[in-house]
């Protein structure tokens, strides 16, 4: 690597700079995100900014008029998405993989925001919010049961909030359009925590563990179609400010794979013209541990041994 690559790179970071022919980086902390459409659909504890990633990509791939899409951007940790997402806005074709399955089928779905069927998500929000109003009084049998594999020190849902629960994953397993199945899996699994007996502070914990009271009773569906407004809103908001032709779709892909055993052979010798990544560092946060109720909810993963696995 030569000095001046390794200048070039340096003076990226060189925020402030008042050269009109200078790109700095900017900013790359988290949290903005939390307010963004599409990426604040699933919360997550670290990554980096939509910002950032533009200004990396304006950097590395400047775009060409003459062509449709900027090149091919690859996140091979792509947790939830922020790369891709970001990079899929801005024309270029995308690849992720991500070991977590949680973060990889919240990428996933991400990614697929502008080729959605959105009057028909419409639609499913509509009968979902009619189904949902009376779960909350009415304690009707589900087809669905609360996943075996999954084990929590106290009950993670009191019992009229788990019948809710049951009732969501019966609503979910009946949509036959997958893309917007998996939408509303994440919509699911982004606010499950909130009317559980945990929480998040950030690591996962029980909510008398943090001082706090445990849920007995909560409207678990009003705010689970308060999230999927959310979700259809952002879906709109992408698809206007980005039409994209479903010819498209096949270029953002996320594959739920180890990079290192896997990203030769799924990459398939697509040339790749950036990647833009938070590799895994030890940051004192159990990524598996804390999503495991996402994990066994939906469906995700059914024993303790596929934890291991991961971890």
């Amino acid at each position: 690597m030569s000095k001046a690559f390794i200048t070039r790179q340096l003076k990226l970071f060189e925020n402030g700079s008042d050269k009109q022919d200078s790109i700095a980086l900017r900013d790359p902390a988290f949290a903005e995100n939390k307010r963004l459409p599409i990426h604040r659909w699933a919360p997550w504890i670290a990554g980096y900014s939509a910002a950032f990633i533009d200004d990396v990509v304006d950097a590395y791939l400047p775009q060409d008029p003459a062509r449709s899409q900027s090149g091919v951007v690859l996140d091979p940790f792509a947790g939830v998405g922020t790369t891709l997402v970001q990079a899929m806005l801005r024309s270029c074709r995308t690849v992720g993989f991500e070991l977590n399955p949680y973060a990889a089928l919240a990428a996933q779905v991400k990614v697929r925001a502008p080729f959605l069927d959105l009057p028909k998500l419409n639609a499913l929000l509509r009968s979902f919010e009619t189904e949902s109003r009376a779960w909350k009084h009415r304690a009707t049998d589900a087809r669905a049961v609360s996943p075996n594999g999954f084990r929590s020190r106290i009950p993670f849902f009191n019992p009229s909030v788990e019948n809710q629960a049951l009732r969501v994953i019966d609503f979910i397993n009946a949509i036959e359009d997958e893309d917007l199945r998996n939408l509303f899996r994440v919509a699911f699994g982004s606010v499950m925590v909130t009317f559980s007996n945990y929480t998040y502070e950030p690591s996962l914990g029980t909510r008398p563990g943090a001082g706090k009271p445990l849920i007995e009773n909560q409207d678990a569906a009003a705010i689970l179609t308060e999230k999927l407004r959310q979700m259809a809103k952002d879906v709109e908001w992408a698809q206007t400010r980005c039409p994209m032709p479903s010819s498209l779709s096949s270029a953002h892909r996320v594959f739920n794979a180890n990079f290192f055993q896997r990203g030769e052979e799924l990459l398939s010798g697509l040339p790749v013209d950036l990647m833009v990544t938070s590799p895994p560092y030890m940051n004192n946060y159990h990524y598996v541990r804390n999503t495991r109720p996402q994990l066994y909810w939906l469906a995700l993963v059914h024993a303790s041994s596929e934890l291991k696995q991961l971890e």
